[in-house]
């Protein structure tokens, strides 16, 4: 590795992205230009057609959802490309922004350049998809030395490698993916024995669930919805969503008119079991 004294992964998720140094004997997390350690991982382009990463562009994307990409990950590996005003991009080209603005962070934090580094992909991912993550950690600037399947760095960071049992079930719900990982150790190996995943179950399609309740409850054509209007609802049930609270509280204005509703547990268990299906990768 070229900076061999540095030992740098990066978690280049569906929603947000991390990036983070080995140092005295653990991983500490960098925080990016705002003093976060989460980056969304969203580009947009604003009006003078500069690229916008993480927190400016995630602002965007209820203002302007024309010029603003997300969930780019889930289309990895695929011919998928994303419209930002009059330019194109695909999702390793995409990737490669948020990779390079963690980059960046971690060169400010460190006063040193970074080359090398280790980054986590789900367990199910593709040779294609695997490649077109190196591809995209290319057109940031990065050498990815190592692709690593996000169940064994789950498993490393909690030291189940460490542990008397041989073998662990790794759960791995995040906010575009789901994967279930049998993971096995023979020290110093940690080998992913077997793995299933599904890339559209994930906290964005169980928002994207209460938006359709929320729709159908307030009697709102989903169709008939500017693409803004669109965005501010959805950045509404994200918020509650996010809040966690049950039952689930939610308000919107539109068209001066005030919308309310609230969900219950007991209410949600049917449209959950339709998003919930089985796993649709296997490895």
């Amino acid at each position: 590795m070229d900076n061999a004294t540095l030992a740098i992964g990066i978690d280049l998720g569906t929603t947000n992205s991390l990036i983070a140094v080995w140092q005295d004997g653990a991983a500490q997390l960098i925080p990016n230009k705002f003093g976060e350690y989460l980056t969304p991982s969203i580009i947009s382009m604003d009006e003078n057609k500069q690229i916008l990463v993480g927190k400016p562009a995630a602002a965007r994307k209820t203002s302007h959802p024309d010029k603003t990409a997300a969930l780019f990950k889930r289309a990895m590996g695929s011919n998928t490309h994303w419209h930002l005003g009059e330019e194109s991009f695909n999702a390793p080209e995409l990737s490669s922004l948020v990779l390079r603005s963690l980059k960046e962070d971690a060169e400010d934090y460190l006063q040193q350049p970074i080359k090398d580094v280790v980054i986590s992909v789900p367990a199910y991912f593709s040779d294609e998809q695997r490649k077109h993550t190196r591809l995209a950690a290319e057109l940031a600037g990065l050498n990815a030395v190592r692709l690593i399947n996000e169940p064994t760095a789950a498993a490393m960071a909690y030291g189940l490698h460490t542990q008397q049992n041989s073998r662990s079930l790794v759960f791995d719900l995040g906010g575009g993916t789901f994967d279930v990982t049998v993971l096995e150790y023979a020290t110093p190996i940690i080998e992913v024995h077997a793995s299933a995943g599904d890339n559209y179950l994930g906290g964005e399609d169980f928002t994207h669930l209460l938006l359709d309740e929320v729709l159908k409850r307030w009697n709102l054509d989903k169709s008939a919805l500017t693409d803004s209007d669109l965005a501010a609802l959805y950045a509404c049930v994200e918020a509650a969503k996010c809040a966690s609270g049950s039952p689930l509280r939610m308000s919107w204005l539109y068209q001066e008119r005030a919308l309310e509703s609230t969900f219950y547990d007991d209410e949600l268990k049917a449209p959950v079991a339709t998003v919930a299906q089985p796993a649709a990768h296997t490895h």
